[in-house]
């Protein structure tokens, strides 16, 4: 099964790819998350694994609009606890690292392993490619911070695992097809809507959800490039397309709203924590 995700080998989008589908899955790099909802789209592969949402950076807001943009739906929910590893050359210890290469989100997230020992946080576009960087160059007061798998691909060993400041770090991932195949047991739904220009349209909106014993588990505003000053909201919510309820709920949002587009239906992902990477330093 081919299965497209944004970046190259390593990233952790890769490693969700894995996760979810197993060893066999064939996961394919894209660029920009824009070409893997193309890609699905196009059905160059099978299906897609997106990021949208992070435990502390938030929501992945830009892969929101592509569900609304994009003729895609998603089938499944998957969390993956992000497990950042410092990452350098055979032969390098930590005494000998000075500056630390990765994606500035993951800078951030391990801001006090990097303080604590006076490291130079240098920006590069994804963590997998910085570990690619210091796997191909030759300078060892020079590290990575990245995934254990990118560390595996790239020949890299792991001077210390688990440094990111706060242990609950988990992504949310969805996977997105061409069209809903159906026939898969479903528990919660993602939509999209536009309340119509009108004084209390937003609780009309979500009355519908309450009315109805839908419980919405989160709810963001983005606003619309194309219509300046107007937003669409994106919600998540228990239930599934299939249930009675949750058909009535959005049948009648569909009154109330002004636009109304169900981005995927599908079982509730798993999260757990797994047992802390070991230092291999």
């Amino acid at each position: 099964m081919k299965v497209a995700f944004q970046g190259i080998q390593g990233a952790y989008s890769e490693v969700a790819v894995y996760n979810h589908f197993g060893d066999e899955a064939i996961a394919i790099g894209y660029p920009l998350f824009e070409e893997v909802f193309d890609a699905v789209v196009e059905e160059e592969v099978d299906a897609g694994i997106i990021p949208v949402e992070n435990s502390i950076a938030g929501s992945v807001s830009r892969n929101l609009d592509f569900f609304l943009e994009k003729p895609a739906f998603a089938i499944a929910e998957i969390y993956l606890p992000i497990r950042h590893c410092l990452l350098a050359r055979d032969g390098v210890t930590l005494d000998d690292i000075t500056t630390v290469l990765s994606h500035p989100v993951a800078l951030e997230q391990c801001e006090e392993f990097i303080q604590s020992y006076h490291l130079n946080p240098l920006p590069e576009y994804d963590t997998a490619g910085a570990a690619k960087i210091i796997a191909e160059e030759d300078e060892p007061d020079r590290a990575a911070i990245a995934s254990a798998l990118a560390g595996k691909i790239y020949g890299l060993q792991i001077l210390a695992g688990d440094i990111q400041k706060t242990r609950v770090n988990s992504t949310r991932f969805l996977v997105i097809v061409r069209e809903d195949p159906g026939g898969y047991h479903r528990e919660k739904t993602s939509i999209a809507f536009k309340t119509k220009h009108a004084p209390g349209a937003l609780e009309n909106a979500l009355h519908t959800l309450s009315a109805n014993q839908v419980n919405l588990t989160r709810i963001q505003s983005r606003p619309i490039p194309e219509n300046p000053w107007e937003y669409v909201f994106y919600a998540d919510f228990e239930g599934g397309i299939d249930d009675t309820n949750v058909n009535i709920a959005l049948r009648e949002l569909e009154q109330e709203a002004a636009y109304v587009k169900v981005l995927g239906s599908y079982p509730k992902g798993d999260y757990s924590e797994p047992p802390a990477l070991r230092s291999e330093s």
